[in-house]
């Protein structure tokens, strides 16, 4: 009985590779040096026939948190590898030698999936990641629960302490998606809980409030203005574009300069009296 996959497809994988007959050695051998001479066939044949083999193998392994079908997928590629690289005359049982590349492979994906910092290859990368907690697990039971125990294991893989330490930390620190629940009675995400530095969506809608309530005010105070005020509003106080100088505005109203100044001061002090409730947080009669 395999390992239950809720994967429909990967069930009717598992039903149909059971069909296919366990090979006797001669067969085997046969059917390898078939596809070495050229006949397809015969490989795709000595593949099926081992595939139950790479399930097995992959079921190994389920207790790094990966689906069957992922571990076998990989375990398949090793199993095509195995195929092309047989060498049937030394006389060995295909998955004496095919079992090496099945395993390599799965190792393989387990750790270039752990996460997304990425665990590192190599052969003692692999060895740290695959032993180390069994290792642990050894000397915790000799030596007591508690004890710290990343000397040893540095002298056991022969290797650095801070080597040790960063591969556990690698090891038990698996990624969690900020889309996951924050707590087990709630459905508030992670992301929720992250601290902002930026502005809060409240302070946003107020902000938004506030700034609607000051274009009404100004609205309503420049139905009371006289036509050079408005002007001055208009052309000083509001938009975004390049304001015009005291000088130009005079020319235009038949003006000094200096006077021109003179009633935009009022205009200013105007505009301050109608919007003073809500400079609490801001001068906005001053943004005005």
């Amino acid at each position: 009985m395999y390992f239950y996959d809720s994967n429909a497809g990967f069930q009717r994988y598992l039903k149909t590779i059971e069909r296919f007959p366990v090979l006797e050695r001669e067969g085997e051998l046969e059917l390898s040096r078939r596809y070495l001479d050229g006949h397809r066939e015969s490989g795709d044949h000595l593949v099926n026939c081992n595939l139950r083999y790479v399930v097995k193998i992959a079921m190994g392994y389920r207790g790094y948190g990966y689906k069957l079908s992922d571990l076998v997928a990989e375990g398949n590629v090793g199993l095509l590898q195995a195929v092309r690289r047989f060498e049937p005359e030394r006389g060995l049982r295909f998955m004496t030698y095919g079992s090496y590349w099945i395993r390599a492979h799965i190792l393989s994906f387990i750790l270039k999936s752990w996460s997304l910092v990425g665990v590192g290859t190599g052969p003692m990368q692999s060895k740290l990641f695959f032993r180390l907690h069994r290792e642990k697990a050894k000397l915790a039971s000799r030596l007591g629960e508690g004890v710290d125990t990343t000397e040893q294991l540095a002298k056991k893989f022969d290797c650095s302490v801070e080597r040790i330490r960063s591969m556990e930390q690698r090891i038990d620190g698996r990624d969690v998606s900020l889309d996951a629940c924050a707590f087990s009675d709630s459905s508030v995400s992670l992301v929720e809980t992250l601290r902002t530095d930026g502005v809060t969506q409240e302070e946003v809608a107020a902000g938004c409030e506030v700034s609607q309530i000051v274009r009404d005010r100004v609205g309503e105070a420049m139905t009371r203005f006289d036509d050079r005020e408005r002007l001055i509003v208009n052309e000083r106080l509001l938009g975004d574009g390049e304001k015009r100088t005291l000088a130009e505005l005079g020319k235009e109203l038949g003006l000094s300069r200096e006077r021109v100044r003179q009633l935009e001061q009022r205009v200013k002090t105007k505009l301050r009296r109608s919007l003073a409730d809500l400079a609490t947080d801001g001068d906005y009669a001053a943004a005005a």
